[in-house]
């Protein structure tokens, strides 16, 4: 506690702000609380943030006393490099075909719409992955893909998986 009253009111507060929505992301889901699911990714990209400015601070308080800093300018690269990865998914996700055959299969699923109701919303979590490959055969690929999928009468996380063929549509193989 000592430390924590030592950092300024942004870091007091980014951290704060990082364990609200951490907390609630995981209660929210434990007890079936169906309002604001993407508390936890956000949380967790929160935390990111706030550990890369925590080791800023760490890094400024090194150089004052003449210490090497090196291991935390590497720490800070590697999160940076993360978190730039994940807006990418963010980003480029709803682009592709695979995003796209998975809403439509989502979107008029009859045990999906049982289970949580009309289905009004998909968000995309920055996890997962799609990967293509090209020759002169034609395009084959494989997808990964991590979503909160909000219904009329409940809200789920959601994984599926999906294949693509040589000169295919992309085909879902498993959900979760």
């Amino acid at each position: 506690m000592k430390e924590f009253s030592k950092l300024s009111i942004i870091n007091k507060a980014l951290v704060i702000l990082t364990s609200v929505l951490l907390i609630y992301g995981y209660l929210c889901r434990a007890i079936g609380l169906y309002f604001f699911w993407e508390s936890k990714p956000i949380g967790w990209e929160l935390l990111f943030i706030t550990i890369i400015s925590l080791l800023i601070i760490r890094v400024r308080t090194k150089k004052i006393i003449n210490r090497k800093t090196l291991s935390e300018k590497i720490l800070i690269g590697l999160i940076v490099f993360v978190l730039s990865i994940q807006c990418v998914i963010i980003i480029i996700t709803p682009q592709s075909d695979a995003y796209k055959a998975a809403k439509q299969f989502i979107l008029t699923d009859k045990s999906i719409s049982s289970k949580i109701g009309d289905v009004y919303d998909i968000t995309i979590l920055p996890l997962g992955q799609i990967k293509t490959t090209s020759n002169s055969s034609g395009e084959t690929g494989i997808a990964d893909l991590h979503l909160i999928v909000k219904g009329k009468l409940k809200f789920i996380d959601f994984e599926v998986q999906l294949i693509k063929p040589i000169d295919s549509n992309w085909t879902i193989i498993r959900t979760d």
